[in-house]
């Protein structure tokens, strides 16, 4: 199973700098993130190369952490790819909790990260719709 990490942090300067330090100085990669923010608060999503490990030296930083399993699937970078996912994710009445992507290495592909209600039958189902899901050694890797 994969994870990804969710940051709940003050929308002030330096407070980014000070998660991307901590990550840093403790030799743990940030493959993709994502921020939202809503007024004086805002969330960070990370997916970092050891979610454990990160997990583990935010919390003792004090920083307010949380561990969220994710599915990532691998999409061609074309137009239309996320959509038939989408569209193989609504016609099952799979809702999606949270998502962003990134462009792979190749460039010919992407993998687009989701947290989603109920893991194991989403990835499977994913498996015989014919994407690429990937292993958690994958998606920390890739």
């Amino acid at each position: 199973m994969a994870y990804h990490i969710s940051v709940f942090l003050e929308n002030n300067p330096g407070k980014l700098e000070k998660i991307t330090t901590i990550l840093s100085e403790n030799n743990i990669n940030l493959r993709a993130m994502s921020l939202a923010s809503s007024g004086d608060f805002g969330v960070m999503k990370l997916l970092v190369d050891d979610p454990d490990k990160a997990f583990d030296v935010l919390k003792e930083n004090k920083i307010a952490v949380t561990k969220r399993q994710i599915i990532g699937v691998v999409v061609d970078n074309v137009p239309g790819s996320f959509n038939k996912l989408l569209l193989t994710l609504a016609s099952s009445k799979i809702n999606i909790e949270d998502c962003y992507g990134f462009l792979l290495s190749n460039g010919t592909t992407a993998a687009i990260v989701l947290e989603i209600e109920n893991y194991p039958d989403t990835a499977k189902l994913l498996c015989d719709k014919g994407f690429d899901v990937l292993s958690s050694e994958k998606i920390y890797k890739y």
